[in-house]
């Protein structure tokens, strides 16, 4: 799939393409209801296999279909000890219904058999499939509220399997191919909960609650930031809240959803022991770490809670993503002696490789400040690199190449001496906090961005991948549009192999705006890249918000990522 959108982007600016995109668009107008789906199981006593196409609504009781779209049809074959019973129901081009019943091979009159077949069996097969979407769950909200919901939902814990997605085409490129991909149906009931309908608080918190059974941690992520979009929690609720993130066992998932509540509330000593608690499950020390550090970058954190942030960090079992968030937090605990003896103890358990590390930090501690050389001449800042990058310890480097952060120009042979440097070095976690000093203290020109995201892209591809996550992150609200600075970030980000992480990267774009169409383009083949269908509609619904109204070429791109979305309600809502 990715070589279709990297043949998109050759052809994006041709005008010959403008016009078959534009052609293409207004042939694919109504291509969802084109959409077909399979579904197959089997235990020891029978088999079960659903084909459907287009979208079906079945009637209040469940025990009939009401309508399909025109061309659509409905097929459920049932087998059980030798034998099998079929019914078929297909709507003509204007939405007519008509219903077949065949009982093994032989046709039978549909009424009275194949209808009271139907009414026995159709419930088992919405659980199975989510046929009646969103249609049947907003009935049930409508007539029992949540719990009616919820109820739905553990029923699906009992009778649900995988709904399938078959596609058979793609018109541009005259080919075809068959490939069948699952998504587990009684999500899509949590889903519209959150999506489709205004909580009350009593509500919001049994929702809450009830994501912790959510196994997919992509859903469950996914509907947790949503939920912090849509709604103002309380005191409570974001207790509730931080107990649900605490049950994603992803840490990439974890990272998005506490980066996006820390973006929106404080973290006071009221809610501070969950969220350290999440933070404490986490099993990756540089996803901890870019929760923390933009923490500190964005709130005057209270005693007690910086407080617990050192006791949280000092149980890190990586000394380098320890020493990172130790030297942050220097100008945070400067006057306060409490504070102050607790860093300095915890500086003190760093081991003794890293005690180049500790020597800064606490020399840094003595100043109450992070302090850097910052009138170097040129001559003497490449001297000290030619002097850094001899030294054989990554620490004794790191720790040489941040005094000289101050110092550091866009000189292009200053700029690729420092680089030099930190490609000697061979522990990535110590490369990408280093980097991500040097972000923060100057500002590189488009060379250097270059640069950067060559190392940040090396740094990836030697999976300290969240690591370089935190950098695209640190990056975006400053990119330029220099196209070889943007290939450059995007190359780095194609390595980034967590959706959660993509998607995050994706949203920060879109609240960033004034997107140009390179950008887009880029960001669709980012979305592209995402296999989860929830984070790919969700991350094609931003964008689309900033897109350009009336680019048939930025269409048809955007419709073509649309059209590897399983879910037929992931795919409406990313067409809307």
């Amino acid at each position: 799939m990715k070589s279709r959108v990297i043949l998109l982007m050759s052809f994006i600016f041709l005008a010959s393409f403008y016009v078959e995109a534009k052609e293409a668009t207004r042939a694919r107008k109504d291509d969802w209801d084109n959409r077909e789906h399979f579904y197959k199981s089997k235990d020891s006593f029978s088999a079960f296999e659903i084909e459907y196409k287009g979208k079906i609504t079945v009637t209040a009781n469940d025990k009939d279909v009401k309508s399909i779209s025109p061309d659509g049809y409905l097929k459920i074959t049932k087998s059980s000890f030798g034998n099998s019973r079929t019914v078929e129901i297909t709507s003509d081009s204007k939405g007519n219904l008509s219903k077949k019943y065949l009982d093994g091979r032989k046709e039978v009159a549909f009424s009275p058999e194949g209808q009271e077949w139907l009414e026995d069996i159709l419930i088992d097969v919405i659980r199975k499939t989510g046929i009646g979407g969103r249609d049947r769950i907003m009935r049930i909200y409508n007539k029992g509220g949540v719990k009616a919901i919820l109820d739905e939902i553990e029923d699906f814990d009992r009778t649900s399997g995988y709904s399938y997605y078959k596609s058979t085409s793609h018109a541009l490129f005259l080919f075809e191919s068959i490939e069948y991909s699952g998504f587990n149906v009684k999500y899509l009931y949590y889903k519209t909960l959150v999506d489709e309908i205004k909580l009350s608080k009593e509500e919001l918190v049994k929702v809450i609650k009830a994501t912790e059974d959510i196994s997919s941690n992509s859903t469950k992520g996914t509907l947790l930031r949503e939920i912090l979009n849509k709604y103002e929690l309380d005191s409570y609720s974001m207790e509730k809240f931080l107990d649900a993130t605490e049950s994603l066992s992803y840490n990439t998932e974890r990272g998005n959803v506490l980066r996006a509540f820390q973006n929106k509330y404080e973290i006071t000593r009221e809610i501070a022991g969950e969220y350290f608690d999440v933070i404490d499950g986490m099993s990756i020390n540089s996803e901890k770490g870019n929760v923390i550090k933009p923490l500190l970058e964005t709130q005057k954190l209270d005693k007690s809670v910086l407080s617990d942030l050192i006791n949280t960090v000092d149980d890190f079992s990586s000394n380098s993503e320890r020493s990172a968030i130790y030297r942050l937090l220097i100008p945070h605990v400067a006057g306060d002696e409490d504070l102050t003896n607790q860093l300095i103890n915890a500086a003190n358990h760093l081991s003794s490789s890293y005690r180049y590390f500790r020597e800064e930090i606490l020399e840094f501690m003595a100043k109450g400040k992070i302090v850097t050389d910052n009138s170097l001449s040129k001559s003497a800042v490449l001297n000290l690199l030619d002097i850094a990058i001899t030294y054989d310890a990554n620490t004794r480097k790191s720790t040489n190449l941040r005094k000289l952060h101050g110092s550091m120009t866009n000189d292009k042979e200053v700029v690729e001496a420092y680089f030099d440097v930190i490609e000697s070095m061979d522990i990535e976690r110590i490369q990408y906090n280093l980097l991500l000093d040097l972000i923060r203290v100057h500002k590189l020109d488009d060379y250097g961005l270059k640069l950067l995201f060559e190392a940040v892209e090396d740094i990836a591809e030697d999976d300290e991948k969240h690591g370089a996550s935190a950098i695209l992150r640190t990056m975006i609200k400053d990119l330029p549009s220099d196209p070889d600075v943007l290939e450059a970030f995007f190359e780095a980000l194609e390595e980034i192999d967590h959706n959660s992480g993509k998607e995050e990267i994706i949203r920060m774009f879109c609240e960033k705006g004034n997107l140009d169409k390179r950008t887009i383009v880029y960001l669709l083949k980012t979305v592209e890249d995402i296999d989860v269908d929830i984070e790919k509609a969700t991350s094609l619904m931003k964008l689309k918000k900033v897109m350009p109204k009336g680019d048939d070429e930025l269409t048809y791109i955007f419709n073509s990522v649309a059209d590897e979305i399983k879910s037929d309600y992931e795919y409406e809502r990313a067409m809307k």
